[in-house]
């Protein structure tokens, strides 16, 4: 019993601080969202500079999924098939769950601020660029390791980096491909949402 809590506590313990520190990445545009978004918000200086916040943040939210290959990694270091799949799976479909659910919520936010400012016609257009500029940046924080703050601190570097990746056939169909996963996910989680809604207002 003893060793089956030890090696229960291990294996949750090798990702704890990694999956603490992603969803408080994932969070933080969440957050801001709910200001950005809210109809009675004013766009001043503060607001735009809060947006392109908002911007640098997003990535990170479905950045997570990236981290799957944690469970490969995590798996191949001796622990028995039971800690696998009773700890570290569960581990991380929470963790990864949470951030892209995290990462919807703020894009309900954002086209519900879209339909109140312009109607319907640009969310398609919105949310394209945003699902663009997100797996652009997770191609970045997973395969050139740049993080939010690179963008302030050596903008110059990312954006070269970027070009040359974007110039890159192999690079740029994973982008795509990518691109396509996000925005398919985030759109069934938006059906999700919805019904859940629509039950719930039914019942109230």
């Amino acid at each position: 019993m003893n060793d089956w809590i030890q090696i229960s506590f291990e294996l949750f313990s090798q990702s704890s601080d990694r999956i603490i520190w992603n969803l408080i990445l994932a969070f933080i545009p969440l957050a801001i969202s709910y200001y950005l978004f809210h109809p009675s918000a004013i766009r001043s200086i503060a607001w735009w500079i809060l947006l392109l916040i908002f911007i640098a943040f997003l990535p990170n939210a479905p950045y997570i999924l990236t981290d799957s290959i944690h469970i490969v990694e995590l798996s191949q270091n001796n622990y028995p098939l039971w800690a696998i799949i009773l700890i570290l799976i569960p581990q991380y479909i929470v963790f990864i769950s949470a951030g892209f659910v995290a990462y919807t919520i703020s894009l309900i936010n954002l086209d519900k601020y879209i339909i109140d400012l312009a109607g319907k016609k640009y969310l398609i257009i919105v949310n394209a660029i945003i699902h663009l500029l997100c797996v652009i940046g997770i191609y970045l924080g997973r395969f050139e390791r740049f993080n939010s703050w690179d963008l302030v601190t050596k903008p110059g570097t990312v954006i070269l980096t970027t070009a040359q990746d974007l110039l890159n056939v192999w690079k740029l169909s994973s982008i795509a491909i990518a691109f396509g996963l996000v925005w398919l996910l985030s759109e069934l989680i938006k059906l999700v949402n919805s019904s859940f809604m629509a039950n719930n207002s039914r019942h109230n």
